[in-house]
């Protein structure tokens, strides 16, 4: 699980804010990182700038033992890669699909102010879209080395659908909350004010049974869901929340908001689209 681990960057310092969170990542599966800067076929005849990449030696070897749960590896692997292309989305998709990567780290950056309400931006938008792996996407910011932090995973949100795919949903979500010991917050996609109260002692059940420290969450007025979830992001100090496509689809009004838009506004943590 994931193993292999692409992060696209344009060499800015918003787009390579990303990299602390794909380096835990990377470090704590055991994985392989995979750098990718594409350029465009007119600067073929440019010197490559190989240096461009920051260096992850001195980050990679911070908090190894006492500061971070679970202890990360020393040893980081990874691969720098120089393409040339008119399209930088398509060959995102192109690299993952060849090197079977598991999981794109992306950084949605924009040069408006703020991200539009409907989009995380035509690059990220489109690898999404045609990802063959999860993408995990966090809100750019033009954070200096220097200054880099690691992720916390302590608390990961759930939000998922109540039904027939949720046990097979919870099943790939469970090993990542056992490798970084995370409580694990579920929640569940609701209509009206019905509870399903038999869908979430489900839940529940099957969490006691893999020893997950997890909380399904209730509330008493469930048509508010959107409210309720930010609410909830509000009293609780979330660093992960994973959704599938679908999810994010369902959560969604695109003539009012998108959810990932707006996670991306207003949580400080990255969002996990997971496939």
């Amino acid at each position: 699980m994931f193993k292999r681990i692409l992060v696209p960057t344009d060499f800015s310092a918003a787009s390579n804010s990303v990299f602390p969170c794909a380096t835990t990542i990377t470090q704590a599966f055991g994985g392989k990182l995979y750098l990718l800067h594409v350029m465009p076929p007119s600067s073929v005849k440019e010197p490559e700038r190989l240096g461009d990449f920051p260096p992850l030696d001195s980050f990679a070897h911070a908090n190894l033992d006492t500061e971070f749960n679970p202890p990360l590896q020393p040893e980081m692997p990874s691969t720098k890669l120089y393409l040339y292309d008119t399209s930088t989305p398509r060959m995102i998709v192109d690299v993952a699909q060849e090197r079977q990567m598991d999981l794109i780290c992306m950084a949605a950056t924009s040069q408006r102010s703020d991200l539009t309400w409907w989009s995380a931006g035509k690059t990220v938008e489109r690898v999404i879209e045609r990802a063959p792996c999860s993408v995990l996407c966090l809100r750019g910011q033009p954070i200096k080395e220097k200054e880099w932090k690691r992720p916390s995973f302590h608390h990961v949100a759930l939000l998922t659908e109540l039904g027939g795919q949720q046990e097979a949903l919870l099943q790939r979500v469970i090993p990542w909350v056992k490798r970084f010991n995370s409580v694990l917050h579920i929640f569940p996609l609701q209509s009206g004010r019905r509870t399903e109260s038999g869908q979430q002692t489900a839940l529940r059940e099957l969490c006691q049974l893999q020893e997950v420290n997890a909380n399904v969450l209730l509330f008493s007025d469930p048509k508010h869901r959107m409210q309720n979830l930010m609410n909830f992001l509000n009293d609780t100090p979330i660093g992960l929340i994973v959704m599938t496509p679908r999810t994010r689809a369902r959560f969604s009004n695109r003539l009012v908001s998108d959810i990932l838009v707006r996670l991306l506004r207003i949580a400080k943590c990255p969002v996990l689209l997971l496939r």
